[in-house]
Protein backbone atom coordinates (compact mmCIF):
# COMPACT_ATOMS: atom_id res chain seq x y z
CA UNK A 1 0.00 0.00 0.00
CA UNK A 2 1.37 3.32 -0.97
CA UNK A 3 2.07 6.14 1.48
CA UNK A 4 -0.59 8.26 -0.20
CA UNK A 5 -3.21 5.60 0.48
CA UNK A 6 -2.13 5.29 4.14
CA UNK A 7 -2.41 9.03 4.66
CA UNK A 8 -5.84 9.09 3.03
CA UNK A 9 -7.11 6.28 5.27
CA UNK A 10 -5.78 8.03 8.43
CA UNK A 11 -7.39 11.32 7.37
CA UNK A 12 -10.73 9.61 6.81
CA UNK A 13 -10.52 7.97 10.25
CA UNK A 14 -9.64 11.32 11.92
CA UNK A 15 -12.59 13.09 10.29
CA UNK A 16 -14.94 10.26 11.23
CA UNK A 17 -13.87 10.37 14.89
CA UNK A 18 -14.45 14.15 15.05
CA UNK A 19 -17.90 13.83 13.53
CA UNK A 20 -18.75 11.11 16.04
CA UNK A 21 -17.53 13.26 18.95
CA UNK A 22 -19.60 16.26 17.87
CA UNK A 23 -22.83 14.27 17.74
CA UNK A 24 -22.27 12.37 20.98
CA UNK A 25 -20.84 15.19 23.25
CA UNK A 26 -23.12 16.42 26.13
CA UNK A 27 -22.85 20.21 25.76
CA UNK A 28 -25.57 20.93 28.36
CA UNK A 29 -23.59 19.36 31.21
CA UNK A 30 -20.37 20.94 30.01
CA UNK A 31 -21.64 24.52 30.03
CA UNK A 32 -23.52 24.03 33.27
CA UNK A 33 -20.31 22.98 34.97
CA UNK A 34 -18.40 25.76 33.23
CA UNK A 35 -20.85 28.41 34.43
CA UNK A 36 -20.57 27.16 38.00
CA UNK A 37 -16.80 27.36 37.74
CA UNK A 38 -16.88 30.94 36.46
CA UNK A 39 -19.31 32.03 39.18
CA UNK A 40 -17.08 30.59 41.86
CA UNK A 41 -14.02 32.23 40.42
CA UNK A 42 -15.70 35.63 40.13
CA UNK A 43 -16.14 35.85 43.87
CA UNK A 44 -12.42 36.14 44.38
CA UNK A 45 -11.28 37.80 41.18
CA UNK A 46 -11.31 41.13 39.38
CA UNK A 47 -14.74 40.29 37.93
CA UNK A 48 -16.33 41.14 41.27
CA UNK A 49 -15.68 44.83 40.56
CA UNK A 50 -18.14 44.63 37.67
CA UNK A 51 -20.80 42.66 39.51
CA UNK A 52 -24.21 44.04 40.44
CA UNK A 53 -22.89 45.31 43.80
CA UNK A 54 -20.36 47.52 42.05
CA UNK A 55 -23.08 49.54 40.29
CA UNK A 56 -25.49 49.65 43.24
CA UNK A 57 -25.95 53.16 44.67
CA UNK A 58 -25.31 53.57 48.41
CA UNK A 59 -28.41 53.33 50.58
CA UNK A 60 -28.90 56.45 52.70
CA UNK A 61 -30.64 56.52 56.06
CA UNK A 62 -32.45 59.54 57.46
CA UNK A 63 -30.87 61.47 60.30
CA UNK A 64 -32.90 61.10 63.49
CA UNK A 65 -32.54 63.87 66.03
CA UNK A 66 -33.94 65.46 69.18
CA UNK A 67 -33.83 69.15 70.15
CA UNK A 68 -34.28 69.53 73.90
CA UNK A 69 -34.67 72.65 76.02
CA UNK A 70 -32.83 72.65 79.34
CA UNK A 71 -31.79 75.57 81.54
CA UNK A 72 -33.20 77.93 78.89
CA UNK A 73 -30.80 76.50 76.28
CA UNK A 74 -31.31 74.17 73.32
CA UNK A 75 -29.37 70.90 72.92
CA UNK A 76 -29.13 68.75 69.78
CA UNK A 77 -28.61 64.98 69.82
CA UNK A 78 -29.08 62.30 67.17
CA UNK A 79 -27.61 60.59 64.10
CA UNK A 80 -25.66 62.66 61.56
CA UNK A 81 -23.18 62.05 58.74
CA UNK A 82 -20.39 63.97 60.48
CA UNK A 83 -19.62 66.28 63.35
CA UNK A 84 -19.31 69.10 60.82
CA UNK A 85 -22.85 68.47 59.58
CA UNK A 86 -24.20 68.45 63.15
CA UNK A 87 -22.41 71.76 63.79
CA UNK A 88 -23.93 73.32 60.65
CA UNK A 89 -27.40 72.29 61.84
CA UNK A 90 -26.87 73.85 65.27
CA UNK A 91 -25.78 77.09 63.60
CA UNK A 92 -28.75 77.12 61.22
CA UNK A 93 -31.32 76.38 63.96
CA UNK A 94 -29.53 78.59 66.54
CA UNK A 95 -29.07 75.67 68.94
CA UNK A 96 -26.67 76.20 71.85
CA UNK A 97 -24.91 72.85 72.25
CA UNK A 98 -24.38 69.36 70.84
CA UNK A 99 -24.75 66.21 72.93
CA UNK A 100 -24.94 62.47 72.28
CA UNK A 101 -24.07 62.72 68.58
CA UNK A 102 -23.77 59.44 66.63
CA UNK A 103 -21.89 59.48 63.31
CA UNK A 104 -23.33 57.34 60.48
CA UNK A 105 -21.61 58.22 57.22
CA UNK A 106 -24.51 57.32 54.92
CA UNK A 107 -27.08 59.32 56.92
CA UNK A 108 -28.57 62.47 55.48
CA UNK A 109 -30.93 65.28 56.47
CA UNK A 110 -33.29 67.18 54.22
CA UNK A 111 -32.60 70.92 54.00
CA UNK A 112 -36.32 71.51 53.45
CA UNK A 113 -37.02 69.97 56.85
CA UNK A 114 -34.60 72.36 58.59
CA UNK A 115 -36.14 75.36 56.83
CA UNK A 116 -39.61 74.27 57.99
CA UNK A 117 -38.70 73.76 61.66
CA UNK A 118 -36.43 76.80 62.20
CA UNK A 119 -39.38 78.89 63.41
CA UNK A 120 -40.66 76.03 65.54
CA UNK A 121 -37.23 75.72 67.17
CA UNK A 122 -37.30 79.43 68.10
CA UNK A 123 -40.74 78.96 69.66
CA UNK A 124 -39.47 75.96 71.65
CA UNK A 125 -36.77 78.14 73.15
CA UNK A 126 -38.92 81.21 73.87
CA UNK A 127 -42.35 79.83 74.72
CA UNK A 128 -41.85 76.39 76.29
CA UNK A 129 -40.64 75.28 79.70
CA UNK A 130 -37.46 73.25 80.29
CA UNK A 131 -37.50 69.55 79.26
CA UNK A 132 -39.75 70.30 76.28
CA UNK A 133 -38.47 68.97 72.97
CA UNK A 134 -38.80 68.55 69.20
CA UNK A 135 -37.93 65.11 67.80
CA UNK A 136 -37.74 63.72 64.25
CA UNK A 137 -37.67 60.00 63.41
CA UNK A 138 -37.23 60.16 59.64
CA UNK A 139 -40.78 61.11 58.73
CA UNK A 140 -42.64 62.36 61.82
CA UNK A 141 -42.08 65.59 63.76
CA UNK A 142 -43.08 65.38 67.42
CA UNK A 143 -43.44 68.49 69.60
CA UNK A 144 -43.99 67.88 73.29
CA UNK A 145 -43.69 69.77 76.54
CA UNK A 146 -45.23 72.46 78.72
CA UNK A 147 -46.14 75.90 77.40
CA UNK A 148 -45.16 78.82 79.60
CA UNK A 149 -48.60 80.31 78.95
CA UNK A 150 -51.73 79.07 77.20
CA UNK A 151 -51.77 82.26 75.10
CA UNK A 152 -48.82 80.87 73.10
CA UNK A 153 -50.80 77.89 71.85
CA UNK A 154 -52.27 79.89 68.99
CA UNK A 155 -48.80 80.86 67.77
CA UNK A 156 -47.70 77.22 67.96
CA UNK A 157 -50.70 76.10 65.89
CA UNK A 158 -50.03 78.75 63.24
CA UNK A 159 -46.39 77.68 63.02
CA UNK A 160 -47.26 73.98 62.75
CA UNK A 161 -49.76 74.75 59.97
CA UNK A 162 -46.86 75.97 57.80
CA UNK A 163 -45.09 72.60 57.92
CA UNK A 164 -45.85 70.28 55.00
CA UNK A 165 -44.72 66.83 53.77
CA UNK A 166 -44.17 65.53 57.30
CA UNK A 167 -46.47 63.88 59.83
CA UNK A 168 -46.87 66.02 62.96
CA UNK A 169 -47.65 64.86 66.48
CA UNK A 170 -48.11 67.24 69.41
CA UNK A 171 -48.27 66.66 73.15
CA UNK A 172 -48.50 70.21 74.46
CA UNK A 173 -49.50 71.15 77.99
CA UNK A 174 -49.92 74.40 79.85
CA UNK A 175 -47.94 74.78 83.02
CA UNK A 176 -50.38 75.35 85.89
CA UNK A 177 -49.09 76.77 89.14
CA UNK A 178 -49.47 74.59 92.18
CA UNK A 179 -52.38 75.37 94.46
CA UNK A 180 -52.27 75.44 98.25
CA UNK A 181 -55.36 73.49 99.22
CA UNK A 182 -54.65 73.88 102.95
CA UNK A 183 -55.62 77.55 103.10
CA UNK A 184 -58.47 78.31 105.49
CA UNK A 185 -61.98 78.33 103.97
CA UNK A 186 -60.70 77.20 100.56
CA UNK A 187 -61.97 73.95 99.11
CA UNK A 188 -60.53 71.86 96.30
CA UNK A 189 -63.57 72.53 94.11
CA UNK A 190 -63.18 76.28 94.63
CA UNK A 191 -59.59 76.19 93.44
CA UNK A 192 -60.38 74.03 90.40
CA UNK A 193 -63.16 76.40 89.40
CA UNK A 194 -60.83 79.33 89.84
CA UNK A 195 -58.20 77.73 87.64
CA UNK A 196 -60.78 76.95 84.97
CA UNK A 197 -62.02 80.53 84.95
CA UNK A 198 -58.47 81.83 84.68
CA UNK A 199 -57.85 79.63 81.65
CA UNK A 200 -61.00 80.91 79.98
CA UNK A 201 -60.00 84.54 80.56
CA UNK A 202 -56.35 84.34 79.50
CA UNK A 203 -56.95 85.24 75.86
CA UNK A 204 -58.79 88.42 76.82
CA UNK A 205 -56.11 89.72 79.18
CA UNK A 206 -53.05 89.58 76.93
CA UNK A 207 -50.99 92.75 77.14
CA UNK A 208 -50.04 94.86 74.16
CA UNK A 209 -46.48 93.52 74.43
CA UNK A 210 -47.77 89.93 74.42
CA UNK A 211 -49.71 90.52 71.20
CA UNK A 212 -46.72 92.32 69.63
CA UNK A 213 -44.58 89.26 70.44
CA UNK A 214 -47.12 86.97 68.77
CA UNK A 215 -47.04 89.17 65.66
CA UNK A 216 -43.24 89.40 65.62
CA UNK A 217 -42.86 85.63 65.94
CA UNK A 218 -45.17 85.18 62.97
CA UNK A 219 -42.61 86.94 60.77
CA UNK A 220 -39.40 85.40 62.17
CA UNK A 221 -38.58 83.48 58.99
CA UNK A 222 -40.95 85.05 56.44
CA UNK A 223 -41.85 88.58 55.46
CA UNK A 224 -44.52 90.22 53.36
CA UNK A 225 -43.41 90.32 49.72
CA UNK A 226 -45.14 91.52 46.57
CA UNK A 227 -45.45 90.49 42.96
CA UNK A 228 -42.89 92.15 40.69
CA UNK A 229 -43.71 95.81 40.00
CA UNK A 230 -47.03 95.41 41.82
CA UNK A 231 -48.78 96.26 45.09
CA UNK A 232 -50.34 92.77 45.12
CA UNK A 233 -48.84 90.47 47.81
CA UNK A 234 -47.67 87.01 46.79
CA UNK A 235 -49.91 84.05 47.59
CA UNK A 236 -47.57 82.99 50.40
CA UNK A 237 -47.72 86.51 51.87
CA UNK A 238 -51.52 86.46 51.76
CA UNK A 239 -51.39 83.34 53.95
CA UNK A 240 -49.19 85.24 56.42
CA UNK A 241 -51.67 88.13 56.44
CA UNK A 242 -54.50 85.68 57.11
CA UNK A 243 -52.56 84.25 60.08
CA UNK A 244 -52.03 87.81 61.31
CA UNK A 245 -55.76 88.44 61.09
CA UNK A 246 -56.40 85.45 63.37
CA UNK A 247 -54.19 86.97 66.07
CA UNK A 248 -55.87 90.37 65.71
CA UNK A 249 -59.40 88.96 65.89
CA UNK A 250 -58.53 86.92 68.99
CA UNK A 251 -57.16 90.09 70.63
CA UNK A 252 -59.59 92.69 69.39
CA UNK A 253 -58.94 95.36 72.00
CA UNK A 254 -55.76 96.53 70.25
CA UNK A 255 -55.16 98.60 67.12
CA UNK A 256 -52.47 97.93 64.53
CA UNK A 257 -50.36 100.15 62.28
CA UNK A 258 -49.32 98.70 58.93
CA UNK A 259 -46.02 100.36 57.98
CA UNK A 260 -44.75 100.23 54.38
CA UNK A 261 -41.04 100.84 53.68
CA UNK A 262 -38.77 100.91 50.61
CA UNK A 263 -35.05 101.19 49.93
CA UNK A 264 -33.50 104.42 48.60
CA UNK A 265 -33.41 103.53 44.91
CA UNK A 266 -35.50 105.81 42.71
CA UNK A 267 -37.50 108.96 43.35
CA UNK A 268 -38.22 109.69 47.02
CA UNK A 269 -41.83 110.77 46.46
CA UNK A 270 -42.51 107.79 44.22
CA UNK A 271 -41.08 105.45 46.85
CA UNK A 272 -43.39 106.96 49.44
CA UNK A 273 -46.41 106.42 47.19
CA UNK A 274 -45.42 102.81 46.49
CA UNK A 275 -45.00 102.08 50.21
CA UNK A 276 -48.37 103.72 50.96
CA UNK A 277 -50.13 101.74 48.23
CA UNK A 278 -48.67 98.48 49.54
CA UNK A 279 -49.61 99.29 53.13
CA UNK A 280 -53.15 100.12 51.98
CA UNK A 281 -53.36 96.79 50.14
CA UNK A 282 -52.31 94.85 53.25
CA UNK A 283 -54.96 96.75 55.21
CA UNK A 284 -57.63 95.83 52.68
CA UNK A 285 -56.66 92.16 52.88
CA UNK A 286 -56.85 92.24 56.70
CA UNK A 287 -60.32 93.76 56.43
CA UNK A 288 -61.33 91.01 53.98
CA UNK A 289 -60.31 88.45 56.62
CA UNK A 290 -62.64 90.05 59.16
CA UNK A 291 -60.49 92.58 61.03
CA UNK A 292 -62.36 95.81 61.91
CA UNK A 293 -61.15 98.54 59.54
CA UNK A 294 -61.27 101.12 62.34
CA UNK A 295 -58.52 99.23 64.15
CA UNK A 296 -56.07 99.44 61.22
CA UNK A 297 -53.91 102.41 60.21
CA UNK A 298 -51.84 102.10 57.01
CA UNK A 299 -48.81 104.39 56.58
CA UNK A 300 -46.21 104.50 53.79
CA UNK A 301 -42.84 105.79 54.98
CA UNK A 302 -40.93 105.30 51.73
CA UNK A 303 -37.19 105.24 52.43
CA UNK A 304 -37.37 107.48 55.53
CA UNK A 305 -36.77 104.71 58.08
CA UNK A 306 -34.02 102.33 56.88
CA UNK A 307 -32.83 99.55 59.20
CA UNK A 308 -29.84 98.57 57.03
CA UNK A 309 -27.40 100.30 54.70
CA UNK A 310 -28.40 100.29 51.03
CA UNK A 311 -25.80 99.23 48.46
CA UNK A 312 -24.19 101.62 45.96
CA UNK A 313 -27.28 101.40 43.75
CA UNK A 314 -29.65 102.18 46.61
CA UNK A 315 -30.91 98.59 46.82
CA UNK A 316 -31.66 96.71 50.04
CA UNK A 317 -33.92 93.69 50.45
CA UNK A 318 -33.95 94.30 54.21
CA UNK A 319 -35.22 97.88 53.90
CA UNK A 320 -38.00 96.84 51.51
CA UNK A 321 -40.43 95.58 54.14
CA UNK A 322 -43.83 95.80 55.82
CA UNK A 323 -43.90 96.15 59.61
CA UNK A 324 -46.78 95.76 62.04
CA UNK A 325 -46.99 97.80 65.26
CA UNK A 326 -49.59 96.92 67.91
CA UNK A 327 -51.20 99.92 69.62
CA UNK A 328 -53.73 100.51 72.37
Amino acid sequence: MSIFMKISILLILFISLNILSIYTFDYKDYFANKKESIELNEKNSIFKFFSEDFFKKPTYVSSNFVITKNNNKLFLSGIFSSNEMAKKITDFLKINNLENITIVENSQINKDLLEQIVELTAILKDNFEDNSKISFDGNKIVLEGFLKDESYRELVNITLSKISNYEIQTNIYEKIKSVDLNQENVTKDDELNKLNNNLQEKKSILSKDDVQLLVNNLFITDKISFERKSVEPTEKSKMLIENLSIILKENNSFSIEVCGHTDSRGNKELNKKISQDRADMVKEILISFGVDKDRIRAVGYGNERPIAKDDENGLSDINRRVEFIIGD
